[in-house]
């Protein structure tokens, strides 16, 4: 990151804001890692020049020949599994359906990952698809027995979404589920036979199963990862929520050492990561570094609100009472609460449990329902209102997902109408390869297609302004940043994503056609596309 006094400028520009629209400026000067003027060409250039001929910068300064490509700010993912995603990619064995087709093909393709190293763990751990039942031959879920005959040493878990798992006999014993009327630690569901033998299909232990990687693993994955997934996709900021402390610790490690191309603003799940108390002493080591940052803390109203075989299940983690006294208690301690909800009683419940701890609905401390704005009933609309909550959507749900009575309807237009605020977030945790792609899921919020061609609720769907505002103002607003990031102006963050055509131009192609070319953290390159056409030194 640029370090004090240092300047430099990016000219030949177009510059685009989702909010304020297609402006005349065409360059930004950047000083100490902010943005210090935006403006035309000549106006730049002559206030670096200034600066040289003042002795306050380097003689010669770099500039930065955008080539007419255009500028946004830097994209900010509002709820993703940042660490999860990477070490997804590095620790998990990957049976995603598609490709795959059938059980028989994820099954193969598990048994030919045996011999993987077992490391801190012996644990093979592997992800597939969304309603993987679905989008199987077999139009089912893969059994105990079946994984049994790949091993019935070494433990098992094949995940389809993180929330459904199935699990051979090792899992199940290792993990405390396999006797009748064993306590599920996060409520989840195991289903039995007849006999009340567990079948394997399980929901809610991904906070059971180890990392997939090792110690040293995790710090090479997130670094990696970190530039090649999530700045590939323009992303500069991620508000995330590690899988354990430790990754906390580690992750402060990496930046305090420069060695992290993204900022991170971090939220810690309880139960099963941290309690308030906890979250409250590292909020007070965290609170204020400007690249690793404590957020606040995540709690699960229910999980995946199904039985994990696409049954209805409202499978809460609360009581009304108990909510409502944890957000309260975050409350008193000014913190931020996310709550996860994937059904309208959820998101209900938390928007009740937000007015009880400030019945006058102004939410300063900005609570939020994660993938409230995917699941809600228009009937809520007025509690929502009532509460000020912050509403989440993840547009990729609309083509990952089964849209069925269980499925998300993200009903956007609706709620923008309506004057709801909303944080736009992918989700991501490996699940999905694709849905670290911040484009692309600006582009299902404008086309609602699915994967088959289909548009599911058109009528919802949202303007390319309005959906890239998710992911830079909405964002910025939902973890407290507007005052730094997600919109190009003076003191914010020179965080920025140059793309190859304007986004809001009439004749743009669709948002999941326009390429990155290169992405910068408080002004410095962290990375290029492959032979851009874009980023070339003009001086």
């Amino acid at each position: 990151m640029l370090s004090s006094g240092e300047v430099r400028a990016i000219v030949n520009a177009r510059t685009v804001d989702p909010v304020s629209g297609r402006g005349a400026a065409t360059a930004l000067l950047i000083r100490d890692g902010r943005i210090e003027l935006v403006a035309d060409d000549a106006s730049v250039l002559r206030r670096l020049d200034s600066l040289a001929r003042e002795g306050t910068v380097d003689a010669q300064p770099e500039v930065i020949d955008a080539r007419q490509a255009s500028i946004l700010p830097g994209f900010i993912d509002g709820h993703c599994h940042f660490e999860l995603t990477c070490t997804t990619a590095d620790g998990w064995v990957h049976a995603h359906t598609p490709p795959l087709q059938s059980l028989a093909q994820v099954l193969e393709v598990v048994r030919q990952s045996t011999d993987r190293p077992r490391g801190d763990w012996d644990w093979l751990l592997c992800r597939s698809s969304f309603s993987m039942e679905r989008k199987v031959q077999e139009g089912r879920l893969l059994t105990r027995e079946e994984l049994d005959g790949i091993s019935t040493d070494r433990p098992i878990a094949v995940f389809a979404s993180l929330h459904v798992a199935s699990l051979n006999t090792p899992a199940l014993k290792r993990l405390g589920l396999w006797e009748p009327g064993a306590r599920h630690p996060f409520h989840g569901v195991v289903h039995r036979d007849a006999r009340g033998v567990p079948t394997g299909v399980v929901t809610e232990v991904f906070m059971m199963v180890p990392p997939p990687v090792t110690a040293d693993g995790f710090a090479e994955a997130v670094m990696a990862h970190g530039r090649d997934m999530f700045n590939a996709a323009g992303t500069t900021t991620v508000l995330t929520m590690p899988e354990n402390l430790d990754q906390v610790e580690r992750l402060r490690d990496l930046h305090r050492a420069g060695q992290m191309t993204l900022r991170q603003q971090y939220y810690l799940i309880s139960p099963g990561v941290a309690t308030l108390d906890e979250a409250s002493e590292l909020r007070r080591i965290d609170e204020t570094d400007e690249s690793f940052r404590f957020g606040g803390i995540k709690v699960f109203v229910n999980g995946c609100a199904h039985d994990g075989m696409g049954a209805p299940l409202d499978d809460v983690k609360w009581s009304q009472d108990e909510l409502d006294a944890f957000v309260q208690d975050a409350a008193r301690r000014d913190m931020q609460v996310w709550m996860h909800s994937l059904n309208a009683n959820g998101v209900r419940m938390a928007a009740r449990a937000m007015l009880s701890a400030d019945p006058t609905g102004q939410n300063r401390l900005r609570h939020r329902i994660e993938h409230g704005g995917d699941f809600i009933d228009l009937d809520d609309l007025p509690l929502i209102a009532a509460s000020g909550a912050l509403l989440v959507t993840t547009p990729q749900f609309l083509h990952s997902m089964t849209t069925d009575p269980i499925g998300p309807t993200a009903p956007l237009r609706s709620l923008l109408a309506a004057g709801i605020r909303l944080v736009g977030g992918t989700d991501s945790t490996g699940t999905v390869p694709a849905s670290v792609s911040v484009l692309g899921n600006v582009g299902t919020a404008v086309s609602r297609r699915r994967n088959d061609g289909t548009r599911f609720h058109p009528a919802e769907a949202i303007t390319t302004a309005q959906a890239l505002a998710l992911f830079t103002q909405g964002a910025a607003y939902g973890g407290h940043l507007e005052q730094v990031a997600g919109s190009l102006h003076r003191r914010a963050y020179a965080d920025l994503v140059l793309v190859d055509h304007d986004p809001l131009a009439p004749d743009a192609p669709a948002p999941e056609q326009i390429a990155v070319l290169a992405a910068y953290v408080a002004g410095e390159r962290v990375w290029t596309q492959p032979n851009p056409a874009s980023g070339e030194s003009a001086r």
